[in-house]
């Protein structure tokens, strides 16, 4: 299921550090606490457990400012706009921590990013849309695919075309099948192709990935590469559900692995 946040504020204008995805994050699992503190500790704390593996099985969407406008960014790291509202997608394949996300809404009619205050206007679910074992999805956050080799102190982040990208994606897709249904995935076929938009890399001369800073200044400031881009993608339908609802790829409730589904014809698709 997903939801759609509108948010207000006051000020002339917005700002808000670009780097912003570890504040959004901190947003949610306390909105989460006014419905049920000890979810959300469970949650932020241990997710949902397979084998050695955790997953928290949500995502959310960078704020998005309304009217179609962008953000206008600044050389010191932040980020402004005009617009006085914007929006929030948060998604999850977890009934129970969307029945915790509303609930808590309703006890939180204002809520803080940073230092910035939004008053919650709309809480909206959104509809479902159709999905099948071939989709084509524009990325409203970077996808990030990565591993760690035996003996290798830092993650390796893998881009579209890398040795072991598929198979990774896929691995991380049936984990969370089975932290979600509590069961393996028992479809045939369990084989996963990724393919990025040629038009869309053209556009861009292959310049299709995106660097976040995550918890920016602390002692934790971790740096992530992720994939930016439209991409076509073949998985069994159950898989693909996985996805879309609880995020591709990893660090999903950091805000990354969020999409929608592409539209034939528009310059994101194709």
């Amino acid at each position: 299921m997903r939801i759609a946040l509108q948010l207000s504020h006051r000020s002339r204008y917005l700002t808000l550090p670009v780097n912003v995805n570890h504040l959004i994050s901190s947003l949610i699992y306390h909105i989460v606490s006014n419905s049920s503190s000890e979810y959300a500790e469970r949650l932020h704390e241990q997710g949902y457990r397979l084998d050695k593996r955790t997953f928290k099985l949500f995502t959310f969407s960078p704020l998005i400012p309304g009217g179609h406008r962008r953000w206008r960014m600044n050389g010191d790291g932040t980020m402004t706009t005009d617009v006085r509202s914007v929006s929030l997608l948060i998604s999850s394949g977890k009934a129970e921590f969307i029945e915790h996300l509303v609930i808590g809404l309703l006890h939180q009619p204002f809520v803080q990013v940073g230092r910035q205050r939004f008053r919650v206007e709309t809480v909206k679910k959104l509809d479902p849309p159709g999905l099948g074992d071939d989709m084509q999805f524009i990325m409203l956050s970077p996808l990030v695919c990565s591993t760690k080799r035996e003996g290798e102190k830092y993650q390796q982040f893998l881009l579209p075309g890398d040795e072991g990208f598929e198979r990774v994606l896929l691995e991380n897709l049936l984990g969370k099948y089975e932290a979600l249904y509590d069961k393996p995935f028992e479809g045939e076929n369990a084989e996963l192709q990724f393919e990025v938009s040629e038009e869309y890399l053209e556009r861009k001369n292959g310049k299709i990935t995106k660097l976040v800073t995550l918890k920016e200044g602390s002692p934790d400031e971790t740096k992530v590469r992720g994939t930016l881009a439209p991409f076509r993608l073949r998985v069994p339908k159950e898989l693909m559900e996985v996805g879309y609802y609880c995020g591709f790829g990893g660090l999903n409730a950091q805000g990354f692995g969020m999409v929608k589904v592409g539209k034939a014809g528009s310059k994101e698709s194709f």
